[in-house]
Order: structure tokens, then sequence, then C-alpha cells
């Protein structure tokens, strides 16, 4: 399910619209419009704070994953990873033994579809950036990546159980660690 407040801008662009067209008109009763039209916009600004969906909830987990790989926190990683998934966490950790993600590294799309019961969500992942080989001599490399991440919700927080990397040009799978 998704909320109108997943992406409000649309919404708000058309209520600043009308509210401008309706100030600019010259009715007397277009100031008073004008006013209700605005008062709605501040209103759903505050909603779409307010309002968090599930698939919002899944991107903001991947974007603190990313900032656990980028601070080299394995305790951070392994707090998000199911427990039914232990292999996950030995893999984050081999991977932090085997790259340094730069500051740069971000990630450039996300793509979550939750389904209807709202207990597991697929996430698409994007993502690029520097990142230096440690055990190569240090080179560092310009790299994209594309994930497929699944998600569960256990005790009311979503957990990673399972992730694969696929190649960023034709979505073939492709191993954790593998040269591109």
């Amino acid at each position: 399910m998704t909320y109108i407040t997943d992406n409000p801008l649309p919404l708000l662009i058309l209520i600043v619209a009308v509210a401008v067209v309706s100030f600019l008109s010259g009715v007397p009763r277009g100031k008073s419009f004008t006013a209700v039209l605005l008062l709605a916009g501040i209103g759903l600004y505050f909603l779409e704070q307010y309002l968090v969906s599930p698939a919002e909830k899944v991107e903001h987990e991947l974007h603190v994953m990313l900032d656990h790989f980028k601070s080299e926190n394995l305790d951070g990683i392994t707090s998000q990873i199911s427990a039914e998934s232990p292999a996950l966490a030995e893999i984050a950790e081999k991977g932090l033994d085997l790259v340094d993600l730069s500051d740069t590294f971000h990630i450039k799309s996300i793509n979550v579809t939750v389904d209807e019961a709202e207990t597991e969500a697929v996430a698409m992942v994007r993502a690029n950036g520097n990142l230096t080989l440690t055990h190569h001599g240090g080179a560092t490399h310009r790299v994209p990546n594309y994930w497929r991440t699944v998600w569960k919700t256990e005790e009311d927080t979503w957990k990673l159980v399972k992730v694969t990397r696929l190649n960023p040009v034709n979505g073939t799978e492709m191993g954790y660690f593998s040269a591109q």
C-alpha cells in the first residue's frame, strides 16, 4: 500500500498553483479560498512528516545500513539482519574486510515493493561511488552496484533476510564478491 504522502510534491504543487490563480483572479472570495488552500498545503506537509509507510521504513533501514558499512560498524549491520539469516552477517563481515566505502559512496535509487500483509518487502537498490580494496594495495575504484534485498518485519522492525547482488547492466545474479 502506498500513501499519498509517500510523494506529496505533485499535490503540493497543484495546491500552490490553484492558490496563486485564486489569489490573482481578483474574486472577492479568492483571498479566503487562497488562505484555505495554503492551510491545506501546510496540513499536507505536516501529515507527510507524521505518516511513514512501510516502504519508507525499509528505505530508511537501507540508508542506515549503508551508514553502518561506511563507518565499518559490524554490530550495527548485524542488528539489522534477521536471526534467521546468520550467513548474511558473515558475508557482511567479509565485505568489511575486503573493502572500505568512501563518503562518496551513495544510494542512487531504491524501489520498494511491500506485500499486502505488510510483513515482507523487496527493495531493489542501485548504489555507486568509490571504494578501496583493502587487500589489493589499496586501489580505489568507482563501482556501480545493484542489489535485490528482502526484508521482513520482526517485532515491528524491518530486518534483512536475503540479499542478491545483480549485474548493474543486465540484472543477472552475481556473486557477492565477484569482479564486475
